[in-house]
């Protein structure tokens, strides 16, 4: 961990909706934060189908050891799948997937993206 405080995870992850939301007005998206490991997943609908699933991952919870397992279970449903990153976690994360031969599946960094970081407040 980089210091004692931590991402302000929902912010990334309602920064990373707003996103979703303007390239695509029929998409529809919905989250769930996942509060022990400060991280969360969105989960992309369209026409009440869902399509693909976003996970956001912190600076805590990004070396997960079944992380990889998650989002192999997501792209082996047929989804598509994202994994977003603090830019320090970037490499270490694509590494991990093409270690367990997992294509197909994206990487982006918060940075990548545009999406800035917070503390998380308290």
């Amino acid at each position: 961990m980089w210091g004692d405080t931590l991402i302000d995870i929902e912010d990334v992850i309602l920064q990373r909706i707003e996103q979703i939301e303007e390239d695509d007005e029929e998409l529809e998206t919905d989250y769930e934060l996942i509060a022990p490991d400060n991280r969360g997943v969105i989960t992309v609908t369209y026409d009440l189908l869902p399509i693909g699933a976003e996970f956001v991952e912190s600076d805590v919870s990004w070396s997960r050891e079944d992380a990889v397992d998650e989002y192999s279970f997501a792209a082996d449903e047929g989804l598509y799948v994202a994994v977003i990153v603090p830019n320090e976690a970037f490499l270490s994360v694509k590494e991990r997937l093409l270690r367990k031969g997992r294509i197909g599946i994206d990487v982006y960094s918060y940075e990548s993206l545009g999406i800035l970081s917070t503390p998380m407040a308290g």
